[in-house]
């Protein structure tokens, strides 16, 4: 016999209907007011009792983990919008489906299910007692370590998404405050020579003494960053950008999206090549 004692019977009702959908042919499952009984009457099986620990690994991950989170969010990194605080829970659960592998360090940390499955692992034992709230206290210090590193990455992440919103709101403004150099500017990926750029006769654009000026501009606005293919035409100010690449998923062509919005399109280099484009001038 297993006895756990959960913080309330609202919690108790969820673990209750959680472990009857699961165990009802193979465990005795009772529960009173905030408290939860499992009896074995076959006995408590190697087998079965894996069952057991990986549900309820499932159940406190799935149950109690975002609002942890978003707890430690709030009381241990003291951000007290929701927004924000939701913004960062997002990045922590990308981080947790392994989607920001290239975040740094994160491929040092542990795996929270697995020191879950550990401390579940150690009370689910027969002919024991346990607390939620003693689990909480005392055995889950490694877990909830693991959930600070992660959420420490995520708001480093969160804080350079703001810079990069900060970013781009300043160069649509300068966008705007600039006169069209070419109506129509085509930019031709070459990957060996970068960015070849044509205007609307097929002409090659050299970037114009003038967009050199433009650079110390830029840091009047804030704005710290190397010349490019994304200032150049900036400095151009074009009224349509037509990006011609097979790299459409980049980092720069993120930017240039964000940057000049409904103005720029983007072609396969194949379609650069139906123009004669492709690798000339």
């Amino acid at each position: 016999m297993i006895l756990m004692t959960m913080n309330s019977s609202h919690e108790a009702v969820s673990l209750y209907r959680f472990l009857y959908s699961r165990f009802a042919n193979t465990i005795g499952i009772k529960r009173q007011h905030e408290e939860i009984e499992l009896r074995f009457t076959e006995g408590l099986s190697e087998h079965l009792k894996s069952e057991l620990i990986d549900s309820m690994t499932q159940y406190m991950i799935d149950f109690y983990e975002e609002r942890w989170i978003l707890h430690m969010i709030q009381e241990s990194f003291y951000f007290t919008d929701e927004s924000d605080q939701h913004d960062i829970l997002d990045i922590v659960k990308a981080i947790f489906d392994g989607e920001k592998s290239e975040l740094p360090k994160v491929d040092r940390l542990p795996s929270r299910q697995q020191i879950m499955r550990k401390v579940i692992e150690e009370v689910l034992v027969d002919h024991s007692s346990f607390s939620f709230k003693s689990l909480e206290t005392f055995r889950l210090n490694d877990y909830f370590e693991c959930l600070m590193e992660t959420i420490e990455l995520a708001i480093d992440e969160f804080k350079l998404q703001q810079e990069y919103a900060v970013f781009v709101d300043k160069l649509r403004k300068i966008v705007k405050t600039y006169k069209p150099l070419h109506h129509t500017v085509y930019a031709v990926d070459n990957d060996k020579a970068g960015y070849l750029l044509y205007d609307s006769n097929y002409q090659v654009v050299e970037a114009p003494p003038t967009v050199r000026s433009f650079y110390p501009l830029l840091k009047q606005w804030g704005v710290e960053t190397q010349p490019s293919l994304l200032l150049t035409l900036i400095g151009l100010a074009p009224v349509t950008i037509n990006v011609f690449t097979n790299r459409e998923d980049h980092g720069m062509m993120h930017t240039l999206r964000k940057v000049f919005e409904e103005s720029v399109h983007f072609y396969s280099l194949k379609e650069a090549e139906k123009l004669g484009l492709l690798f000339t001038g």
